[in-house]
């Protein structure tokens, strides 16, 4: 499948064995063939804005051994078969690690992207140099240290000018997942993200559509608790049951505890219809503003209607409001994960991370 990042890893792997068999067998021409439009069609699955569905560690999978096939059929080529002129990565080769970075913390680990660091110093400099990206060479420099691998002297740092991102939030449109910030690398200030789009992923998505994290003081305090166990079952039709993947492991709402559902099962025709959108986002110096409608996430039955409107009082105070419809008498209930300790005082609950408290009011 084009949208996963396996598709990069085996594509680049068989090509390069293509590729260094072919004095012997010519004829493997048609496996670099098919690995050079395969490894293509891929990076054609990136967002408009450079985002990708499974998260950043599989973007980085994805891509980074990508990255090893492509540099081996530019040089072979002549330059004349060159993926990293790949339109959507070429305009966007590393909006979606920047945007989606934590301070101190690596990334968002929406998903089952495990959260960490996204790239490293050879991979960066290998895309900065290979699209001219500035961006890419402020993000090398800024995020990562002096590169200790025999790549960093086969693509070492770039002479590309560094330039820093120009506005500090981001909605990715494609995917529909959204940050919000004042500062890339102020643990002072609050980040908060969140994610709406398509419940159709059935590699790595999770049943979260509506979610958000608030991130503060180099802790999560509204946190995703990230992916599930590699285990058999958790790639089977039980994946959904796992709360890891399951929307009761995430900060949304249900309603007489109706779930959200996926909209592909194994061996079941896809629904694109599963899922939610953000309506509206907004961002100046002082307040960012998100909009989004999971409704169609969920079945239809208890839950009628959702929108939840997040804003970011910068630097530090986020406002959530839920609009939701439901037949008189429903329960109604909202999950919110803290990733710190939690004390309930009254009518609200103190949370008490390392470096700094907050309270959910």
């Amino acid at each position: 499948a084009y949208r996963c990042n396996w598709c990069g890893v085996c594509n680049s792997g068989i090509g390069l064995a293509g590729l260094a068999l072919l004095t012997e067998d010519p004829q493997l021409t048609d496996v670099v063939s098919e690995s050079y439009n395969r490894i293509n069609n891929m990076l054609n699955e990136l967002g408009i804005d450079g985002g990708w569905q499974e998260g950043g560690g599989y973007w980085n999978y994805g891509v980074h051994t990508s990255a090893f096939f492509a540099d081996a059929i530019k040089r072979l080529s002549g330059s004349k078969l060159n993926l990293f002129e790949n339109e959507k990565l070429k305009s966007n080769p590393v909006n979606f690690p920047v945007y989606i970075s934590v301070p101190g913390k690596g990334s968002l680990n929406f998903e089952d992207s495990g959260g960490g660091r996204l790239g490293s110093t050879w991979f960066i400099n290998k895309l900065a140099a290979e699209t001219n990206s500035g961006l890419a060479a402020w993000y090398r420099n800024e995020f990562f240290g002096e590169g200790q691998d025999i790549f960093d002297i086969i693509w070492p740092r770039t002479s590309v000018i560094p330039v820093p991102p120009a506005k500090p939030s981001m909605h990715f449109r494609t995917i529909d997942w959204w940050v919000m910030r004042s500062d890339f690398t102020d643990e002072t200030k609050v980040l908060v993200a969140g994610k709406a789009g398509m419940n159709d992923d059935p590699h790595h998505g999770h049943l979260d559509i509506g979610q958000f994290i608030v991130y503060y003081a180099g802790d999560y305090f509204i946190t995703d608790i990230g992916s599930g166990s590699y285990d058999e079952k958790y790639f089977d039709d039980a994946r959904w049951d796992y709360p890891q993947a399951s929307s009761i492991g995430h900060n949304v709402v249900s309603v007489n505890g109706e779930k959200q559902i996926s909209g592909k099962m194994r061996k079941q025709p896809w629904n694109y219809d599963i899922g939610g959108k953000v309506l509206k986002f907004r961002s100046t110096d002082k307040l960012d503003y998100v909009l989004m409608d999971p409704t169609l996430a969920y079945p239809g039955v208890e839950m009628k209607g959702w929108r939840r409107h997040v804003t970011l009082d910068k630097p530090s105070v986020t406002v959530v409001v839920d609009e939701v419809k439901a037949a008189p008498g429903s329960e109604i209930e909202l999950r919110f994960h803290p990733g710190v300790s939690s004390e309930p005082k009254g009518n609200f609950v103190m949370l008490n991370g390392n470096k700094g408290k907050m309270a959910l009011i």
